[in-house]
């Protein structure tokens, strides 16, 4: 099927098809980031509204010199070299503190059950003490109760008469 274009009337000047305005065509970036690929910046037409594995739409910091998404924490981070050497030593530095906050928890420990063993002595020799009183206050109360009964046994109440004057 052919198409018949007459030029009757035609100037110069004037064209046979109507020529549309030029869209605009816009272009965004994005950055992509996986194990093989840990930066990559793309520029594409399509409009790409949340991350999605490789691509994420927020750019990295400025200050990072070796960028690779993080897809579990949703950011970026260093992977240089030398930025790894710095967080290696800021970790071995939190560790050594960590380290020596357990020593001084394992001393703390210590000297508590040094006290609990301490107050544990004090508490069976004040248990000690405690029954040995009630003995004695059990012996004393016997004889009290026994003299008790023993005076009371040997004073003979006076018997009384009657008079018949």
């Amino acid at each position: 099927m052919t198409e018949e274009i007459t030029n009757e009337n035609v100037t110069p000047t004037q064209s046979t098809t109507e020529i549309e305005p030029a869209k605009e065509i816009t272009m965004k970036t994005y950055y992509w980031s996986n194990d093989n690929i840990p930066f990559r910046i793309i520029r594409t037409t399509d409009d790409i509204k949340e991350d999605q594995y490789p691509i994420a739409i927020t750019a990295p910091d400025p200050s990072i010199k070796a960028p690779k998404y993080d897809w579990i924490e949703h950011k970026w981070i260093e992977t240089s070299e030398e930025s790894l050497g710095q967080r290696l030593t800021s970790v071995v530095e939190k560790l050594e503190d960590a380290q020596k906050s357990i020593t001084v928890l394992q001393e703390a420990h210590q000297d508590t059950l040094k006290n609990n063993e301490s107050t544990d002595t004090a508490m069976e020799q004040l248990q000690k003490t405690v029954q040995m009183s009630n003995r004695m206050m059990a012996t004393l109360s016997d004889t009290v109760s026994a003299l008790t009964k023993a005076y009371n046994s040997s004073v003979v109440e006076p018997v009384k008469t009657e008079s018949h004057d």
